[in-house]
């Protein structure tokens, strides 16, 4: 069973030289590993930013390494700051490694009127790899959680605005629609006779920003020392993305930490939830971000 997959040895970046990537969430926590990972292998980087100020000063530690980076404002919560990132962008992308998220500690809405979470999380990432989908020349990685096997995609209310709304309902609901968002793209990719392919991984339990959620900073810090007990660096959370970004494996292979809970230790292959893996359930999610977003891909094979 590919629960107990045993551990895969500790991902080797080969030389990236002649490649370029495109890492969103660069500029904090596992998407700034994963660029450290990449940048020190030759690659040459694409780094959104919505913060240009901290963009370019990861953009200069990068450069250190040698590697060639472009920072640009891309703020996933904005779908005009999507498109316009999309239009300006050039060449061709090798890597696209969709990392970027988020957690408010109460219930928000993005610009564009969608739950913050979702609309970063999700429908941000989404319009992103539909609008870039020409640039793209080999693989997408879709960072997901394990969180995704507690969700429930509520299509009729997918922004809480009548139902409930908390962080962990909300997250996982995020995070399953990317599991199935990442279904649905590879059905797509492959109806086109795209050379991409489409994989997924998970961090495990990593210690980020991320869970600096409560809006308070004492209890942030609290959270982060109880965190750093249970879970594992930034770094060794990137490992599953960075293996999921370079390894040869078949379309879809979900990778995350195989030790304890799955919350830390190597990259193991893993199984998505049933509903993850339900073809009919990717569609509808697909549908979801392509009504929301107003973005889409041609193409579904049979």
């Amino acid at each position: 069973m590919l629960e107990t997959a045993p551990e895969v040895s500790r991902p080797a970046v080969t030389d990236q030289s002649g490649r370029t990537w495109l890492v969103t969430g660069a500029t904090n926590g596992i998407g700034q590993e994963v660029a450290r990972a990449v940048a020190a292998a030759g690659a040459r980087l694409i780094l959104p930013a919505r913060d240009l100020q901290r963009g370019h000063a990861v953009a200069d530690e990068l450069r250190r390494l040698g590697a060639d980076v472009e920072v640009r404002h891309l703020d996933l919560a904005n779908l005009s700051s999507i498109r316009r990132f999309a239009t300006d962008l050039d060449g061709l992308v090798d890597v696209l490694v969709n990392n970027a998220g988020t957690v408010t500690p109460r219930r928000r809405e993005t610009v564009d009127g969608f739950e913050t979470i979702l609309g970063t999380n999700f429908l941000g990432p989404f319009a992103l790899t539909n609008l870039i989908a020409g640039h793209l020349r080999h693989r997408v990685v879709i960072v997901g959680s394990g969180a995704h096997e507690r969700g429930r995609v509520d299509a009729a209310d997918p922004h809480f605005r009548h139902r409930r709304w908390n962080v962990p309902a909300a997250y996982a609901q995020s995070k399953l629609c990317d599991m199935l968002w990442a279904r649905a793209l590879q059905s797509r990719l492959a109806a086109r006779g795209s050379t991409v392919d489409v994989q997924l991984a998970h961090p495990g339990w990593a210690v980020t920003n991320i869970q600096n959620a409560t809006g308070v900073a004492i209890l942030d810090r609290m959270v982060t020392r109880i965190c750093r007990g249970f879970g594992q660096s930034a770094a060794d959370g990137a490992l599953p993305i960075l293996e999921a970004a370079v390894a040869d494996r078949p379309p879809l292979t979900y990778l995350g930490p195989g030790g304890f809970q799955r919350w830390r230790g190597l990259p193991q292959l893993q199984q998505p939830s049933p509903l993850a893996r339900d073809d009919d359930a990717a569609e509808a999610v697909w549908d979801l971000g392509s009504r929301e977003t107003g973005t889409d891909l041609a193409g579904r094979r049979a």
